[in-house]
């Protein structure tokens, strides 16, 4: 089991800062997070509990950002020589590790949820008789920036030349290494004779020496980010890389839904310091104002523009979550999908019979099931053994979007008295449902 790692973070990101940034490579937000903080959590989803961080230039914002944000479980390297190559800084790495193989992997480089976990599933026991596992992709024609791409020549799982300038190869490395202990010799040596090293020297040793195997993770996301034009590139392969492994946006409404998400998330993430909590509670304000004009003038009809809206946020923060590697939860329940939900249909479920007295009491039953997660009555709920609805039919026929489509077309022609038992049945169902749908 791998249990530590190296990420790094020391180079001068001289692509990035002909931009115009003020901030080191690892700290460009993308898909909301910082780049580092993407490898840092992933590396931790997979089990590993010692990060060393090495840092050089503008090192003390890297260690801030970390501090900042209570990132737990990362140590810090220094390089000073961090306008050399980036194998001095795999150097300092060194004597914060113990002698068991670690993960290597560069600081500006995203990756799908999915890719650290399937690569340590393929590559660890490649250990036994390598010293060094490369991620690769034979996708060559989907790398984004393939110029800068260090490129790889393979021959039966193993790699047998590595090099940016290669005039033919069949795979691209990813930037995510598992290795033994036995690199740090070599590159000690290299540096010792030449001043310089690049983990590119070391790992053509390992590939003559046929000690350096190869991982394939084609089809699996991953990107180099190296300016801010390739962080709108790497944002919208994360929403698409999202889009396409939920089975359920195959569903024509769940579709229809996501392709407008898409499209504000992209403006969204582009906005570095855009405060979400604040969307809550403009989108919250919008709902209860179209809700009071429904109710007072006795136009239920109006209701299907708020349920619409907070149909088209629900989406939008499915994605928004789903780009992360550590989703953002909604801080206020009254901000919530649910609590908007129950607001934006008040108008048609308090018709519901023509009276109070039926359609209250179907508001708090409402609320008592939305308020189970907040409450912490989960647990009392598993005890009554309540049938599961699958995610997939969850996600499918128990949607918000298509839940909204039914909801359009029942209050469009159904009696008033009646539309307000159909939200109030969909909403029953949320506790039977194994889909989170914060």
């Amino acid at each position: 089991m791998i249990r530590q790692g190296v990420i790094l973070a020391s180079g001068l990101g001289s692509r990035l800062n002909s931009e115009g940034r003020n901030e080191p490579k690892p700290l460009m937000p993308v898909g909301g997070m910082a780049l580092i903080e993407r490898v840092i959590t992933l590396m931790q989803s997979v089990g590993i509990e010692k990060i060393v961080v090495v840092v050089g230039y503008r090192g003390d914002q890297i260690k801030e950002y970390i501090r900042k944000n209570n990132i737990q479980g990362v140590v810090f390297a220094e390089n000073t020589e961090y306008n050399k190559k980036n194998g001095i800084s795999l150097l300092r790495a060194h004597d914060f590790l113990d002698d068991a193989p670690f993960m290597l992997s560069m600081s500006d480089h995203i990756f799908s949820n999915d890719f650290f976990g399937d690569f340590l599933e393929k590559a660890e026991p490649s250990l036994e008789k390598y010293d060094v596992v490369l991620s690769v992709d034979r996708n060559i024609e989907g790398v984004f920036d393939l110029d800068d791409a260090t490129k790889v020549v393979s021959e039966n799982g193993e790699i047998t030349t590595i090099g940016k300038e290669l005039p033919s190869y069949d795979a691209v490395d990813t930037g995510l290494f598992l290795c033994k202990q036995a690199v740090f010799p070599r590159l000690q040596e290299i540096y010792d004779t030449k001043g310089d090293v690049s983990i590119s020297d070391v790992m053509s040793i390992e590939a003559r020496e046929r000690k350096f195997a190869c991982a394939e993770m084609t089809g699996h996301l991953w990107q180099d980010v190296d300016t801010p034009s390739m962080k709108n590139e790497a944002e919208e392969r994360l929403i698409d890389n999202y889009l396409e492994k939920d089975g359920s946006f195959a569903f024509f409404s769940n579709k229809m839904f996501a392709k407008s998400a898409k499209e504000l998330a992209m403006l969204l993430l582009g906005k570095e310091h855009f405060d979400w909590n604040l969307l809550g509670t403009v989108v919250f304000i919008v709902v209860l104002l179209f809700t009071a004009v429904a109710l007072f003038a006795d136009i239920p009809q109006l209701s299907v523009v708020p349920l619409l809206l907070t149909t088209f946020i629900f989406y939008l923060s499915r994605i928004r979550n789903n780009v992360r590697t550590v989703p953002l939860k909604n801080e206020n329940f009254i901000f919530s999908w649910k609590f908007n939900f129950i607001i934006a249909t008040l108008p048609a479920v308090l018709e519901t019979c023509g009276t109070l007295f039926v359609g209250l009491p179907l508001v708090v039953v409402m609320f008592a099931v939305s308020l189970a997660e907040v409450l912490k009555i989960g647990s009392f709920l598993q005890r009554l053994e309540l049938p599961q609805i699958s995610d997939s039919v969850a996600g499918t026929y128990f949607s918000p979007s298509l839940f909204w489509i039914v909801y359009v077309v029942s209050i469009l022609i159904l009696p008033e008295w009646f539309v307000g038992f159909i939200p109030f049945v969909y909403f029953i169902f949320l506790p039977f449902s194994g889909e989170k749908r914060g």
